[in-house]
C-alpha cells in the first residue's frame, strides 16, 4: 500500500470515527468513544455509560464522503489526537469532550424534549415564515394562499387551497416544474398549521445525511425557533403521530442520498408509525419512489399562477411601493408581461422576476435573459461588484455539482469547486479570488447556507441551472459526458444561449429523449446535405422502431417534409417521390427554420400519435354469467395493466422504458365494492379504491383491508364506462405528455 492510501484510509477511518461520535450523542445510552481499539482489529469502540463495550466496529468500506461543518472539524483533528495515543484509556473520548468539541450540549435538557419545545414552536410558526432566499420583489408570490391540484387515481384532479393537503393521514407527494412557489406553499402550509395547533416542520433535503433523519428534523425545528436544536429533539418528534415532517426538494438531491432517505423512509411509513411525511420536489416519479411500494401517497400537484392571481400579484406589489394601482392598470402591466413571458407567464417565479424588472428596464425576452437581468439588478442594489466573474465562476461550480446530481456543497467542497473556478478564470486572464467571488455571491443573495453544517446553495435551484447553463454555453465549463434527470433545466438553458448544436442534440437524445422535445425549439441549424442522416441518428435515440430510414424534400414553398421510409436509404428525394411515400409513411412537414433535433421529434410525434391512437369505443362489458362484480373489476384493470405495458414498451425511448413506467404510475388496485344503491337516476355500486402494485378487490362484507382516508370513491360502472385498452392509451398519453410539454400529442 503506498503512502497516499495509507493517509487515505486513516483520514476515512477518522471520518469514520466523526459520525459515530455524533451519533453517540444521539443514543442516552452511550458513554464514551475510543478510536483504535484494543483489539488490533477494531478501528472504533463505543462504550456504555458504565464504560463496557457496546459496539466494535472494522473501518473498511469506503463509502461515499459524507460533510460536516467547521465544529464535525475540530472533532476531527482531535480525534485524530486520541487515535495516536498508546494508552487505551487515553484513546477515549466521553460524550461531554465531544458535545464541547461540536458546541452542542452532551445531554438534551427537559426544556429541549419536544414536549416542552412544542407549543413554543407553534408560537414561533404562527408569526412569521422564514425569509425566502430570492429577494423581496418575488418573495410575495402567493404569500395568500397558493393552490394546488389533487391528482385522482382515475385521472384528473381537484384544485384544493394548500391547506387541504394535510386532510389525509398518509404519506403525500407534492411536486411542480421549477419556479412554481412549492417551498412557498409548504411555508404557508407550516405557518397555517400552526395557526390550527398542528405542528409542520419543514426541512430541506439538502441537508439531509444518510441515517440521520433526526438531525434533519432538528434542523427544521431550530430554523423557527432561531435556536440550536439537538438531535434527539427531531427524534422524538418523528415518533410523534400528530406531527407532519415536509422535506422540501426531496428529488433534487444526489441518486445515492434518494436511496438512503428511501431506506430510513421504509419502516416507519410502511408501518404508518410516527410524523407524516411529505415529500416535495419537481418530480413525481421520483418522489414516488422514495415511498414504499406498499402504500399509496396522496399526489398533488402545484396550480400555475393563474390570470386572476397575477392581477392581485401587481397590485399588491404596486401597493406596497406606495404607489396607486387600478384594476385597469394591473391589468395593463400583466399584459405587457405575459406578451413577454409567453407560455411562463404561468411560473410564479419567472412571472415576479419579471415583474421585479419593470421599474428598472425592458424586460428581457427569453429566461436566460430574464435570469441575467435579475441578477444584474440583485447586483446593483446590494452594491455587489464583479459579477460577469461571479457568475462564470458559480456557473463552473454548479456544473461540476450537476454532474455529480446535486446543487449544494459543504463549506469544504464549495471552497474547494470555487478555487478550481476561479483558477479557470485566471488562467484565461480573468482577475479573480475565492473569498471575492463568495462575498459577492453572498452579498447579493445569489448563494445562501442551509442547516447546522451550513451547507451551500443556491437562492433557488433554477439559479443554479441557469449559471451551469450559461458556463455550458460560454465554453467555460464542457458539456458532461453523461446526463441525469435531473439535468433538463441546464441543458435548455445552453440551448436558449447557445442554440443546438449537433453535441448537445445527440447527448439529450441519448440521456433525457423527452427534453428533446422542449430543447428542439432552439435547433435553428441550416437542413444541410447531411441533414437526413443527422435525423436518423437521433431517431434511433427517441424511436423504440429502428431500422427505418429518413427520406427528406424541400417543398416549393421553402419548408421541409420529412417521412420514416423502411427499407429506404436516407437521402433527400426530390417533391414528387416524397408524395408517393408519404402515402404509407409517417411524414412531418416543418418550417424553413427547423433544425434536424426539430424533424427528429416531429417524425417521432407522428410514431407516437399512431401508436397510442385510441381505437374506437366499445360497449364496456358487464360481469358475465357467473362472474361477480369484483371479478369483472379484477379483469379490467388487469386487462388495462396488460395494454399499458404493452403500449410503453412500444412508445417508451430505448433504455427509458422504466421512467414512463414511473410516470404512468402503478397499474394495480386495491378496491372495496360497496352494495348496489339507487338514486333518482340509476342504480350505482360506490367502490372505495387506490392504486396499487397488486390487485385485490373485495366485497364490502367482509373486506381483508379498510380503506383509509386517501383511497378515491367512484362507481363500478364508472371505473368500467372506459373499455381496457382506451383507459390504457390514455394513462400512457398523458404520461408521455407530462414529461415532454403540455398538449404535445393531442392531435
Amino acid at each position: 500500500m503506498s503512502g497516499v492510501d495509507t493517509v487515505r484510509g486513516i483520514a476515512y477511518q477518522q471520518a469514520q470515527g466523526v459520525l459515530e461520535a455524533i451519533g453517540l450523542l444521539e443514543d442516552p445510552t452511550l458513554g464514551s468513544i475510543r478510536v483504535e481499539g484494543t483489539d488490533d482489529a477494531v478501528d472504533i469502540e463505543l462504550l456504555a455509560r458504565d464504560g463496557t463495550l457496546r459496539h466494535a466496529i472494522q473501518v473498511k468500506v469506503r463509502a461515499p464522503d459524507y460533510t460536516w461543518g467547521e465544529s464535525v472539524d475540530r472533532l476531527f483533528r482531535a480525534l485524530f489526537d486520541f487515535a495516536s495515543n498508546p494508552e487505551p484509556q487515553l484513546r477515549e473520548m466521553d460524550r461531554q469532550r465531544i458535545a464541547a468539541l461540536l458546541g452542542v450540549p452532551a445531554e438534551q435538557s427537559p426544556a429541549q424534549r419536544w414536549s416542552a419545545v412544542r407549543e413554543r414552536y407553534l408560537e414561533a410558526a404562527r408569526s412569521c415564515i422564514e425569509q425566502e432566499a430570492i429577494a423581496p420583489a418575488v418573495a410575495g408570490i402567493q404569500m395568500r394562499d397558493p393552490s394546488v391540484i389533487r391528482q385522482h387515481a382515475s385521472g384528473g384532479g381537484q384544485k384544493l387551497r394548500v391547506g387541504e393537503l394535510l386532510s389525509g393521514s398518509g404519506p403525500v407527494v407534492l411536486s411542480g416544474r421549477t419556479g412554481t412557489g412549492k417551498s412557498t406553499a409548504v411555508r404557508i402550509l407550516r405557518q397555517q398549521a400552526a395557526a390550527d395547533g398542528k405542528a409542520v416542520i419543514t426541512a430541506h433535503a439538502e441537508s439531509y445525511l444518510p441515517g440521520r433523519l433526526g438531525a434533519l428534523t432538528a434542523d427544521g425545528i431550530a430554523a423557527v425557533l432561531r435556536e440550536v436544536c439537538p438531535t434527539a429533539t427531531g427524534a422524538q418528534a418523528l415518533s410523534d403521530s400528530n406531527v407532519t415532517l415536509i422535506i422540501d426538494g426531496a428529488a433534487e438531491v444526489a441518486e445515492p442520498t434518494r436511496r438512503a432517505l428511501q431506506e430510513e423512509l421504509l419502516a416507519p411509513v410502511s408501518a404508518g408509525h410516527g410524523a407524516r411525511i411529505v415529500l416535495v420536489g419537481r418530480d413525481m416519479a421520483a418522489l414516488r419512489a422514495m415511498l414504499p411500494s406498499s402504500v399509496s401517497p396522496e399526489i398533488f400537484r402545484m396550480v400555475p399562477l393563474e390570470y386572476e392571481r397575477r392581477v392581485e400579484l401587481v397590485e399588491r406589489a404596486t401597493a406596497t411601493d406606495g404607489r396607486s394601482c387600478t384594476p385597469h392598470m394591473a391589468r395593463a402591466v400583466v399584459a405587457t408581461l405575459d406578451k413577454t413571458l409567453g407560455n411562463a407567464a404561468g411560473n410564479p417565479l419567472m412571472f415576479s422576476m419579471a415583474m421585479a424588472l419593470l421599474d428598472d428596464q425592458d424586460v428581457p425576452k427569453g429566461r436566460a435573459g430574464l435570469y441575467r437581468a435579475f441578477i444584474e439588478q440583485l447586483a446593483a442594489r446590494s452594491g455587489a461588484t464583479g459579477m460577469s466573474a461571479v457568475r462564470t465562476a458559480l456557473g463552473i461550480v454548479f456544473a461540476l455539482l450537476l454532474n455529480d446530481g446535486r446543487r449544494y456543497a459543504d463549506v469544504y467542497e464549495w471552497h474547494h469547486l470555487l478555487s478550481q473556478a476561479t483558477s479557470a478564470l485566471r488562467s484565461v486572464g480573468l482577475l479573480a479570488d475565492v473569498s471575492t467571488i463568495d462575498e459577492a455571491a453572498r452579498r447579493c443573495g445569489l448563494i445562501t447556507s442551509l442547516g447546522w453544517d451550513q451547507t451551500v446553495v443556491p437562492m433557488h435551484d433554477s439559479f443554479a441551472d441557469y449559471l451551469a447553463g450559461a458556463a455550458h454555453a460560454s465554453g467555460a465549463e464542457p458539456l458532461p459526458h453523461r446526463l441525469s434527470a435531473g439535468d433538463d433545466q441546464r441543458m435548455l438553458f445552453y440551448a436558449e444561449l447557445r442554440g443546438v448544436d449537433e453535441a448537445i442534440a445527440a447527448l439529450v437524445t441519448r440521456d433525457l429523449p423527452f427534453t428533446a422535445v422542449a430543447l428542439a425549439s432552439h435547433d435553428r441549424r441550416p437542413l444541410g446535405l447531411e441533414a437526413p442522416h443527422q435525423v436518423t441518428s437521433l431517431l434511433c435515440h427517441l424511436s423504440a422502431a429502428q431500422d427505418q430510414a429518413v427520406v427528406m424534400s424541400r417543398l416549393k414553398d421553402g419548408r421541409a417534409l420529412a417521412l420514416r421510409a423502411p427499407g429506404a436509404e436516407s437521402a433527400w428525394v426530390d417533391e414528387a417521390r416524397a408524395f408517393e411515400l408519404a402515402q404509407t409513411c409517417h411524414a412531418a412537414v416543418v418550417d424553413e427554420e427547423a433544425g434536424p433535433l426539430a424533424v427528429a421529434t416531429r417524425l417521432w410525434r407522428q410514431e407516437l400519435l399512431t401508436r397510442l391512437h385510441q381505437p374506437a369505443a366499445l360497449s364496456p362489458r358487464r360481469p358475465g354469467p357467473g362472474e361477480t362484480a369484483a371479478e369483472a373489476l379484477v379483469r379490467h384493470t388487469e386487462q388495462t395493466a396488460l395494454v399499458v405495458n404493452q403500449l410503453i414498451d412500444l412508445a417508451a425511448p430505448p433504455g427509458h422504458t422504466a421512467a414512463l413506467k414511473a410516470q404512468v404510475g402503478p397499474l394495480g388496485l386495491h378496491a372495496v365494492i360497496g352494495r348496489p344503491q339507487q338514486d333518482a337516476l340509476s342504480v350505482y355500486t360506490p367502490v372505495d379504491y387506490r392504486h396499487s402494485d397488486d390487485v385485490v378487490v373485495e366485497a364490502s362484507d367482509d373486506p381483508s383491508f379498510s380503506p383509509g382516508e386517501t383511497w378515491g370513491c367512484t362507481t363500478l360502472e364508472h371505473m368500467q364506462d372506459s373499455p381496457p385498452s382506451a383507459t390504457a392509451h390514455q394513462r400512457v398519453r398523458e404520461a408521455i405528455e407530462a414529461l415532454t410539454t403540455s398538449s404535445w400529442l393531442t392531435p
